[in-house]
C-alpha cells in the first residue's frame, strides 16, 4: 500500500517507501526545519529589527552590547579554530564556514540585533514557528542572510539575463549553527522580549487611567 505524507491534509504521496513526507514537505523539511514551517523574511522581521535598535539607542552604554558581541566573536573564534580540524564533523566544518562567512561580512553589533529580534518575534508570535527545531533553523537563516557569500549570479541562456541563485545550507550545519546562536543570545532575547512586553502593559494601563480620569472629571 502506497504510504501517504503525514502532514495533516497533503494527501500525496509519500517520497519514498521509509519517508513520512511527500517529496514537497520533504524539501521544506530540510530547508525551514518543519514542514509545516514557511521562511522567516527580513520585511516580517524588520519591526522586531527596529524594537532592539530602538532599545540599543535608548541604552548606549550598556555593557550588555559589547558581552553579546563577545558571545559572537568567540563564536567566531572557535568556528576558525576548528573549520579544519579532523576532529570536527563534516557537518560541524560546514557550519563553522557559515560563521566565518558571516564574520568576515558583518559588524558583530548587527549579527546581535538580527538574533535578538528572531527571539522577541518568537516570544511575541509563537505560533509563527512550528516547533524548536524550526526557530533554530529559521535564526540560523536570518543570520547567514546578513552575508552575501552564498549567493551568487548565473547567467540564464533562455532569457539573456543574469538570475541570482542561492546555496542552501545543510539542514545539520543550519542546525549547528541555530543551536550556537540560540546559546549565545536566548537568554538575552527574552529577557527583551519580556522587557517590551511589560512597558506596552505600562503604556496600556496608563492610557486606562487617562480615560478612566477624563471620565471621572465633573
Amino acid at each position: 500500500m502506497t504510504r501517504i505524507c503525514k502532514v495533516l491534509d497533503c494527501g500525496a504521496p509519500a517520497a519514498s517507501r521509509y519517508s513520512p513526507h511527500c517529496h514537497r514537505h520533504k524539501s521544506v523539511l530540510r530547508r525551514q526545519g518543519d514542514p509545516d514551517q514557511t521562511a522567516i523574511r527580513v520585511t516580517e522581521l524588520a519591526p522586531f529589527v527596529r524594537l532592539v535598535r530602538r532599545r540599543v539607542a535608548r541604552n548606549p552604554d550598556s555593557p550588555l552590547w559589547e558581552h553579546l558581541e563577545g558571545r559572537w566573536r568567540g563564536i567566531a573564534e572557535e568556528a576558525r579554530a576548528g573549520a579544519f580540524s579532523a576532529v570536527w564533523s563534516r557537518h560541524e566544518r560546514a557550519a563553522a564556514a557559515e560563521v566565518m562567512n558571516i564574520d568576515a561580512d558583518c559588524p558583530a553589533r548587527e549579527i546581535v540585533v538580527v538574533a535578538l529580534a528572531m527571539f522577541i518575534l518568537w516570544r511575541e508570535r509563537p505560533a509563527r514557528l512550528r516547533s524548536d527545531r524550526a526557530f533554530r533553523l529559521q535564526l540560523a537563516r536570518r543570520v547567514r542572510a546578513l552575508s552575501g557569500r552564498h549567493s551568487g549570479l548565473r547567467y540564464d541562456h533562455q532569457t539573456g539575463t543574469q538570475k541570482r541563485v542561492y546555496r542552501e545550507m545543510t539542514p545539520k550545519a543550519g542546525a549547528i549553527l541555530g543551536h550556537k546562536l540560540a546559546l549565545a543570545f536566548g537568554g538575552a532575547g527574552l529577557q527583551l522580549a519580556m522587557l517590551e512586553e511589560r512597558e506596552r502593559e505600562r503604556a496600556r494601563q496608563t492610557a486606562e487611567d487617562i480615560n478612566q480620569a477624563i471620565k471621572e472629571l465633573k
